[in-house]
């Protein structure tokens, strides 16, 4: 896995495909058939339904199935296609299709299912949404900012760099590398010891290396003190209005800030891992923390140190825990449940460290 701007860096910029260039000598002259026609293109053509040996009982099957599409239609917002009438179960593969596809519509994707209750067996419609990292790293290093404010030129943005950070460690929650006791900071330790026994045989061969880790822990000390302070967010709103952008950078900054501020009072209490279930077994899946964290920098002997280790990790599973949403509609709930937070709230750490890898 790779680090945003890693990912960044390789993609290709789209060129035009080259073509042969051709002319109309020799070529002979084309036109469709008098006799053709495209109406059966206008038809809408059913998919073929071949039921089961054994069918659940229709009446019961038909009643709970429906009662929960018009919860699933009132909660989004959808109008029933009027496939109910139809033989049975024709309507309710129809009908299933119907929604599936006005879901897949919908800006976050979702899977439909049909699930059966651990109680009452009763028949219901389910949403299932899932908030896939793919083979990216959301980490935000600290250590460019920290470099940014010793200028006094950059204090205006530095400042509303550092209340998105601040948002994102106080009211997003994702985990700083010097909080004791989390994953990420669990490999820095473990990368330290690993490094003072090899120092300890040859100390002359690793006065970089040791610069490195000391400027990870200081640098990492003193930029959690300030994004932890409660001013940031206190003065989020005061911060963005009075910011005047003076450069194409600075724009960058204030739309990031502006995008973080939004979700500090959109999704008020929410973080980043309020949507997933601890597993059954630890040992079978990667935990969140792996992929998204606080960090020192994003370059240096200890980063390339972190990230191998960290990749040697996620090699262990097959899969990582995500966030995920499910809702069944069983008609207790109106609420529109979605992962709308997550996303937004990954596009913000993508942006936040695309700024901050490019940082002079």
């Amino acid at each position: 896995m790779q680090t945003i701007p890693s990912i960044r860096k390789i993609r290709r910029k789209p060129q035009r495909v080259a073509r042969h260039t051709g002319g109309t000598k020799g070529q002979s002259q084309i036109s469709p058939l008098a006799s053709c026609t495209d109406g059966f293109l206008n038809h809408r053509f059913m998919p073929l339904c071949e039921p089961g040996k054994e069918l659940p009982e229709q009446v019961r099957t038909e009643t709970e199935f429906f009662k929960s599409a018009d919860s699933l239609c009132q909660v989004h917002g959808f109008a029933q296609a009027g496939f109910k009438a139809m033989p049975y179960p024709y309507n309710i593969l129809l009908t299933y299709r119907d929604l599936e596809t006005k879901l897949n519509r919908q800006p976050y994707d979702n899977e439909l299912y049909i699930t059966r209750g651990w109680l009452d067996h009763a028949v219901t419609l389910a949403t299932k949404q899932v908030y896939e990292v793919g083979n990216t790293l959301y980490y935000i290093p600290v250590i460019p900012l920290f470099l940014f404010l010793r200028h006094r030129e950059n204090k205006a943005s530095g400042m509303l760099l550092l209340a998105v950070m601040s948002y994102l460690y106080r009211e997003a929650g994702i985990p700083y590398y010097r909080d004791e006791g989390n994953f990420i900071n669990g490999e820095y330790e473990m990368n330290k010891e690993y490094f003072l026994e090899c120092v300890n045989e040859n100390p002359d061969e690793y006065e970089e290396d040791i610069s490195d880790i000391i400027r990870n822990d200081i640098c990492g000390d003193i930029m959690q003190r300030k994004i932890h302070n409660r001013y940031h967010l206190d003065n989020f709103t005061k911060t963005v209005e009075c910011f005047k952008p003076q450069n194409a950078f600075d724009e960058e900054c204030l739309l990031v800030a502006k995008e973080a501020l939004a979700l500090y009072l959109e999704f008020p209490n929410s973080s980043v891992f309020q949507h997933i279930d601890e597993p059954e077994d630890w040992d079978e899946v990667a935990i969140p923390e792996s992929y998204v964290s606080f960090i020192g920098d994003g370059k240096g002997w200890v980063y390339e140190t972190i990230e191998r280790q960290i990749n040697d990790y996620l090699g262990n599973f097959s899969e990582m825990l995500l966030p995920t949403c499910v809702q069944v509609f069983d008609g207790t709930t109106i609420e529109h449940k979605t992962l709308e937070f997550e996303y937004r709230l990954f596009e913000l750490i993508t942006d936040l460290c695309n700024i901050l890898f490019e940082l002079p």
